[in-house]
């Protein structure tokens, strides 16, 4: 079981970094970038979105971080219920639940306003005339959206995140 449990542990905790890295990444920089250089920028996002497996990535170690962590907790839990009234077994499963949270933000609403995205960056690119002011402010209003609701799923990684490294410590 001990092999089991790192391989778990380290898929988890690699596919966790990866997915949580990227969420601070597009946040704090990609969006910014994006919004600040116009029509560059959604050349840049039309050729993530397009041309690279970035969100399949994303997406896929999301899935991935949520499936081993469900796994390592049913394990070490042994699926009693009575392992929630432990200090770390508490703070274990509130992470757990943060995590699935983040991870149905991600999966059910992120990855919508992605593909949005696109089929508006496509409808953007496909002429040779000037951009569409209406479909510009779609966009517009897309950018904005993805970063209201990535701010939320950020906020449920970081609440997994500290309940996963904190959980150990528990004083009670």
């Amino acid at each position: 079981m001990n092999i089991l449990m790192i391989i778990l542990r380290v898929i988890h905790i690699l596919s966790g970094v990866f997915w949580v890295g990227f969420a601070i990444f597009n946040l704090a920089f990609l969006q910014p970038t994006i919004r600040a250089t116009g029509a560059e920028g959604q050349k840049t996002l039309q050729y993530l979105m397009r041309k690279t497996r970035l969100m399949t990535s994303v997406y896929l170690a999301a899935t991935l971080t949520m499936f081993t962590g469900l796994i390592q907790l049913g394990i070490i839990s042994n699926l009693q219920h009575s392992f929630i009234n432990s200090g770390w077994g508490l703070i274990i499963t509130l992470g757990s639940v943060s995590g699935i949270i983040a991870w149905f933000i991600a999966i059910h609403f992120i990855r919508r306003i992605f593909n949005q995205m696109g089929v508006v960056g496509a409808e953007l690119q496909s002429s040779d005339a000037p951009p569409n002011p209406e479909k510009l402010s779609e966009m517009q209003a897309l950018v904005e959206r993805l970063g209201k609701v990535g701010k939320t799923a950020l906020v449920f990684m970081i609440i997994s995140v500290i309940g996963m490294a904190a959980a150990r410590y528990s004083i009670f």
